[in-house]
């Protein structure tokens, strides 16, 4: 599944310029499939980040980056100050 191969093929592609080139001359048709593999690429880029993230920091981190994961942090360390002050 891990095809190391392919990604450095399109990292080529995209350094080469034959991307830009295909996408500044190309059919319709073929300026679509561009933008939508480009798009693709992005939102895997951001699938990659995320677990990425938690496998490395077992989502003790990954918590913290979310707006969920700060309330939920602050909301923790509230409830540990108040029981801090009761004791």
């Amino acid at each position: 599944m891990l095809d190391i191969e392919y990604l450095e093929r399109v990292a080529t592609y995209f350094e080469s310029g034959d991307c830009k080139f295909e996408f500044e001359h190309g059919e319709e048709e073929r300026r679509l499939l561009i933008l939508d593999f480009l798009e693709t690429l992005m939102d895997l880029g951001e699938q990659a980040d995320a677990l990425a993230t938690k496998l490395i920091f077992k989502d003790a981190y990954a918590s913290l980056v979310t707006e969920e994961g700060v309330a939920a942090a602050e909301e923790n360390e509230a409830q540990d100050a108040v029981e801090t002050e009761e004791n």
